[in-house]
Formats: structure tokens, C-alpha cells, sequence
């Protein structure tokens, strides 16, 4: 397992920010970092020296996201943005990045890619986004990097039935899973983790290329029901048997990003926490070197 996190002071925007960015990696223990933002609008030649680079430092590339809705009802919108997805995979396979991720998307009007709506449960929305998703990998030659869907519960593709029914139907060796964990909670399994956890390897463990690591508490405050993301330990998810589901059944280089924190300092107490987690199994996130 590699540690890393989804902010600009744990990632590095240009070649020249990869050798000062590792002070902070190793104060840290982390040795994974995200593809840059402007992935897309980088050479070639620029995707394949920032890898290099980045693994003669020691680091993996996990991740690249790109969070447009691809389910738009604009047909030259959808386009544009599948040509984006295609770019970002072809100079994610160059760099050497494990995975280009997105969400299903939606037929919401507003256009979020998170936005509620009937259609996202339906038959029709899974047999056009398993074209779709087809779509994207058209006649893409990649060695590297995978094409991810994050599930989410604006969709069908958020119970793990449906997940794994929807890898099944896609039959593509570029398709994959992002998973995160906490994003597959339901009212079901709010109080068995355990059996979510283990479920969800079970299910898509051969499938996962990369994952966020976050935790999930109720407010109970609220009138109805909202669930908050906290601080790793703070919530419901059982951190124990999700590293030891990691390191069993994932590649040991396999990426895992903290994320959505307001700050480095909670990224670090995140950090904290994960590698005694690992160290009380156990476990270790490897180094850098």
C-alpha cells in the first residue's frame, strides 16, 4: 500500500516541483501522488519524462480525475468532454498513471456531475452508459492505465451487485474500479462495516486500481438523514479489516489518497491515523524508498 493526498501541497503541478515535493512526502510516509491537473494539456514527451522522474524518486502515480458530467444531454458538449477523458488516458498511459476516474454523471438539468435523478436507477441509464464507457475506450492501445467509475449514490452504481453486474456487461480489460469505501455505505450497512468491507473485496476486489480512504459519521442532528465525511476513526468504517483487505488481496504499489480535507494540517492528522491503523495490524504504507 502507498499513501498520498489530494491537495497541491502533497502533489506536484511541473517535473521541476517532484524532488522538493519529496521533503514533505517522506515527513509524511507517503509515496503516492496524483497525475497533474494539466495532464491534458501536457506533451507527450512531457508525460513520459514528469514519469520517469517521478519514478526514479521512488513514487507512484495513482491517479488522475476528471469531475465534468460525461451523461450531458448536450451532444457536442458530451463529445468534447469524452475527447478530454481519451486525451487524459492516452498521456496517463505515458506517465505511467494507474487510472483516469470520473463519476456515471447525470441527467439532472443542472449539469453536476452529482445531481439526483430518476433516470440514473434505470435499465436505460446502464445500457447507455456501458456505451459509453465503451465509447471512451474506442481503439485506445493502453498498457498502463485503467478507465475508472467512482460510485456514488446519485446512481445505480453505488450497491455492489449492481457494481459488479455493470463490470460484467462492459467485459472491457481497460475497465475498472475506483473504490472508495465510505461512498458504498448504505442505511443497511451503516452499522456493518465489516461485512461491507469484506463484501466489497469479494465482489470487486480484482477490479480496483486505486482508493480514497475516508471515514463516515451520522448527524443525527439533522432532521433527516445526512451523513458527514470525518477525520479516519471518527466514524463507522472498520479500518482494520479494510487495510488487511488491501494489502491481502491488492498489488502492494496499490495508491490510497486521503482527500476533501480543509487543510494540511487535518491531512496530516489523516495520515497520522492511517499508519497507526496499519502499524496495529500489522501493516505498513511503504516509503518512498
Amino acid at each position: 500500500m502507498r499513501m498520498g493526498g489530494a491537495h497541491p501541497a502533497f502533489n506536484a503541478k511541473t517535473i521541476e516541483d517532484l524532488k522538493p515535493l519529496c521533503e514533505t512526502l517522506d515527513k509524511h510516509g507517503l509515496s503516492a501522488i496524483m497525475a497533474p491537473k494539466s495532464l491534458s494539456e501536457l506533451s507527450d514527451d512531457e508525460c513520459a519524462a514528469f514519469g520517469e522522474r517521478a519514478r526514479e524518486l521512488g513514487l507512484v502515480i495513482g491517479e488522475a480525475g476528471f469531475w465534468e458530467n460525461i451523461m450531458t444531454a448536450d451532444a457536442d458538449l458530451q463529445s468534447a468532454r469524452i475527447e478530454t477523458i481519451r486525451t487524459m488516458l492516452r498521456k496517463a498511459d505515458i506517465m505511467g498513471c494507474n487510472c483516469v476516474v470520473t463519476s456515471v454523471g447525470t441527467k439532472g438539468p443542472g449539469d453536476a456531475w452529482n445531481e439526483p435523478h430518476p433516470y440514473m436507477f434505470t435499465e436505460d441509464c446502464k445500457a447507455e452508459l456501458r456505451d459509453l464507457v465503451l465509447r471512451i475506450l474506442d481503439g485506445l492501445d493502453l498498457k498502463t492505465t485503467k478507465y475508472c467509475l467512482e460510485a456514488w449514490c446519485h446512481s445505480f452504481f453505488y450497491k455492489l451487485d449492481d457494481i459488479k453486474d455493470f463490470i460484467g456487461r462492459v467485459d472491457h480489460p481497460n475497465f475498472a474500479v475506483h473504490l472508495d469505501q465510505m461512498n458504498l455505505v448504505t442505511i443497511e450497512s451503516f452499522y456493518q462495516t465489516t461485512d461491507l468491507v469484506n463484501r466489497t473485496f469479494d465482489l470487486l476486489g480484482e477490479h480496483v486500481v486505486s482508493l480514497h480512504m475516508k471515514d463516515i459519521q451520522w448527524d443525527f442532528k439533522h432532521m433527516f438523514l445526512k451523513w458527514d465525511e470525518v477525520l479516519i476513526g471518527d466514524g463507522v468504517l472498520d479500518y482494520a479489516t479494510y487495510l488487511q483487505r488491501i494489502a491481502q488481496d491488492l498489488p502492494e504499489d496499490i495508491p490510497c489518497y486521503c482527500e476533501h480535507l480543509r487543510g494540511e494540517d487535518l491531512y496530516a492528522e489523516n495520515f497520522k491515523r492511517l499508519h497507526e491503523h496499519a502499524q496495529k495490524s500489522g501493516l505498513q504504507f511503504k516509503q518512498r524508498q
